[in-house]
């Protein structure tokens, strides 16, 4: 946290921020539910901070200066010392010295709230309370901090992408909005800066959304890429607490003869080796479609209605990226102990390709992720073994909804089941599992389910249909972006660096595509991810011409036929020069 007072501006722009007036266009503060208040609410609220301000003032004139803060590294050690009269006043400045600084990147839209917190603040630092519910109050404020200054970090903050300066304008908004809901609850309209003895309930209120605020952040940026799992836990450091509240459970060892009952489909899972071969989304592609699957999984956007539907389908023509899409969700769901099952289907695998193994596998995957659910799972297969030869929804209905339903409304986060390509799923089974998915999956407390198909007019139908269903559709995605995103993939793996690493010890280790050649490369690919990966693996192959004439050979195709061309040459790569011989000499 040493870095904060660089990154985020010096003290005079924390104070200077502080005192800010609010824009008089700024929008009036948003409920939880998206809804605007009322006019006699704004009013009131408007009076309320011009009292803040007027407290404000009349504070500093009776005690002068106070003491500057230290600095977010010193603010974070305060937190956790005993309560003092510095305390608070040293997490306090150092929140308000990365909002100062945050502010001039947020988007118009939280510039008010933003502006706002830097003052209601101020009242919290007054506050005459020292209970233990002040104490935690303390130490979230530093979590909030730290958490933003760890989102941008290294960066600099001009090139931040939209999505993180829309997530980081949320947080600050939700800070407000709960701060400021405290102060007017229980202000009594007469000394609204004051923080009584007996508003521990007000204080544990606010601790409470604030726990919420956090998560949300957390988890919408995990799922974006725009903070990893090392970020948060350096953040709460050795708050074990915290963890708990995020990950739901740590509890994930259990094992049972009951589940061997189970027939599970090993290789449908997001991490089977079967599935090896199915790379995640490269670091800093996909970024804007990652972030809203953040947002519709962490709930965070509460004022947007899609967030609040359960499934999240994802559709789009072959070879454009579903699956690798499908993959980063469930990995980063599954280091924060946020993801239930998976299952990839397959038509290259038998077991893959029909619904028979289906909720098998989903319940043996929850029982294996959590022991409480294992627990469960095994005492419903023992009770009702009929239940593991009944239909689907029987299947579904004894062994997963019953037994966890009470378990699943007790999660601090969401629970996410990741589906992936239902196309190649066989008919009838693929429109069978749709509609469990539909009718049974996604009624589950606290779950979201997140699928990706090929938008055939059977399926399509269905899940278009529903109202329970967010659909996205991957070929809308603007060209720009999705070459922009190619080309840092082909750019990395094509870089000086890469290909020396690639062709240590040959005569081409020192080679490297000149930018327009990458950049050819990257608009013959047509926006198909596939078309870009399989193209590379023949660059990068030693077998063959070597990677300089296979480039030009691959940048000869016509735009067209080129991903039908790219795979013969792939199967001319492959096969032995010795078959391709007789197959000519059999020839008539």
């Amino acid at each position: 946290m040493s870095g904060a007072r660089e990154t985020h501006g010096g003290n005079t722009a924390g104070e200077s921020g502080r005192n800010t007036p609010i824009a008089s266009g700024t929008a009036p503060p948003v409920g939880a539910s998206g809804s605007r208040p009322s006019s006699g609410t704004r009013r009131f609220l408007a009076r309320v901070e011009k009292k803040i301000d007027k407290t404000i003032d009349a504070f500093k004139r009776k005690v002068g200066p106070r003491e500057k803060g230290t600095g977010s590294r010193e603010a974070s050690e305060a937190s956790t010392t005993a309560s003092t009269g510095k305390t608070w006043p040293m997490v306090a400045q150092a929140l308000k010295m990365t909002l100062s600084g945050a502010v001039p990147f947020i988007p118009d839209p939280f510039k008010g709230p933003a502006e706002a917190l830097l003052k209601i603040i101020d009242v919290f630092e007054q506050a005459k309370s020292n209970k233990e519910e002040m104490e935690d109050l303390k130490a979230r404020c530093d979590l909030l901090n730290e958490s933003m200054v760890n989102a941008i970090k290294g960066q600099d903050e001009r090139l931040l992408s939209t999505e993180l300066k829309e997530s980081i304008g949320r947080l600050v908004k939700g800070i407000h909005d709960t701060f400021l809901a405290t102060v007017v609850e229980y202000s009594t309209g007469i000394a609204a800066y004051v923080m009584l003895e007996d508003n521990s309930e007000a204080v544990k209120g606010a601790n409470q959304k604030l726990d919420q605020i956090l998560q949300c952040f957390w988890i919408e940026n995990l799922i974006a890429g725009a903070l990893v799992l090392s970020d948060i836990r350096q953040t709460v450091k050795d708050s074990e607490g915290w963890m708990v509240k995020l990950c739901g459970t740590i509890d994930n060892h259990f094992k049972s003869a009951t589940l061997d009952k189970l027939k599970h489909v090993p290789g449908a899972t997001y991490d089977s080796q079967e599935l090896a071969k199915v790379n995640p989304c490269f670091e800093g592609t996909r970024v804007k479609l990652l972030a809203g699957i953040g947002r519709w999984m962490s709930n965070t956007a509460l004022e947007e209605q899609e967030t609040r539907k359960p499934i999240y389908v994802l559709d789009g023509i072959a070879g454009i990226g579903k699956s690798t899409v499908a993959k980063t969700v469930a990995q980063r769901a599954a280091a924060i102990n946020s993801l239930g099952a998976t299952f990839f289907f397959s038509r290259d695998h038998a077991d893959r390709q029909q619904a028979a193994g289906f909720v098998h596998t989903i319940a043996y995957q929850l029982a294996c992720c959590d022991a409480s659910y294992g627990r469960a799972i095994a005492t419903a297969i023992e009770d009702h073994p009929e239940s593991l030869h009944k239909v689907m929804a029987q299947q579904f209905s004894t062994l997963v909804a019953e037994p966890l339903n009470g378990m699943l409304k007790q999660r601090a986060t969401p629970l996410v089941f990741v589906f992936d390509a239902l196309d190649e799923c066989a008919q009838p089974d693929g429109s069978d599992v749709l509609s469990l998915i539909i009718s049974s999956v996604s009624q589950l407390p606290n779950v979201k389910v997140f699928l990706t198909t090929r938008p055939e007019l059977v399926l399509r139908i269905e899940y278009q249909s529903t109202s329970l269903a967010n659909c996205f559709h991957l070929q809308d995605i603007e060209a720009l972006i999705v070459d922009s995103d190619i080309w840092l993939y082909l750019d990395h793996h094509l870089s000086s660096s890469n290909i020396q690493k690639v062709f240590k010890g040959t005569k081409w280790n020192s080679w490297a595509p000149e930018k327009a050649q990458k950049e050819q490369l990257v608009s013959l690919s047509n926006r198909l991810f596939i078309f870009a990966s399989t193209a590379l693996k023949l660059v990068l192959s030693h077998q063959g011409l070597g990677p300089e004439k296979t480039l030009t050979s691959i940048l000869s195709l016509e735009p067209k036929q080129g991903i039908v061309k790219l795979y013969q040459k792939v199967l001319e790569i492959a096969t032995p020069p010795d078959i391709l011989s007789i197959h000519s000499l059999l020839k008539p």
